[in-house]
């Protein structure tokens, strides 16, 4: 079976990439098909500890990029978002609410961290997820959903070359693009926290 990519997110062919995640000391990172991206999500999310903090990662506009980038070759810039002390049920909500849109968005990046352990989900480029903390209880919200472990992860990273390229968009749906859970979190405690360069 094909792997399904989110809707910001094409490219021609997929070759190998399938669902699957690999262990490397303290973190899991993984990829995940569109039809089990959601589920996958709020499994991992539910393994961590209270208060939990939510972050996600917006590109910069035309015009502030035309003030942090000083050459051709300077790096593009994310506004990091953070809404801190969330209870579980908050981080359930916004993955119900606004999940749908932070998956299927190709270029915003977003996750979940415990204030107590440390510990962090990124959902990252190109369908990637990135888990840092107890590797046990993220692998089994994994297993639950019958994603299997490989040793040599092939994700869409693998596939991309001069003759498959990948392209990645920002999306809107139902009207709503990634932009507006910004406007709706900040009511809530959303705030500005960070402007980083691309990785």
């Amino acid at each position: 079976m094909a792997f399904e990519l989110v809707h910001g997110i094409d490219i021609k062919d997929t070759k190998d990439t399938h669902s699957a995640y690999t262990i490397n000391k303290e973190s899991i990172y993984a990829t995940f098909g569109a039809d089990i991206f959601p589920d996958a999500v709020e499994e991992l999310v539910k393994k961590m500890d209270e208060p939990v903090f939510f972050f996600v990662e917006i590109p910069c506009s035309d015009d502030e990029e035309k003030q942090l980038r000083k050459q051709k070759s300077d790096p593009y810039h994310y506004k990091v978002y953070y809404l801190d002390n969330c209870t579980m049920p908050v981080a359930m909500a916004i993955l119900d609410r606004y999940g749908e849109l932070l998956i299927n968005d190709g270029v915003c990046r977003f996750g979940f961290g415990s204030h107590q352990t440390g510990e962090e989900i990124y959902c990252q480029d190109y369908q990637t997820v990135s888990t840092y903390g107890d590797t046990d209880k993220f692998k089994a919200a994994l297993d639950t959903l019958d994603i299997p472990q490989e040793e040599d992860l092939h994700t869409l990273w693998e596939t991309l070359s001069d003759n498959n390229n990948g392209v990645c968009m920002s999306v809107e749906i139902n009207g709503e693009t990634v932009a507006d859970i910004v406007s709706a979190l900040e009511a809530e405690g959303l705030f500005l926290g960070d402007t980083v360069e691309e990785k």
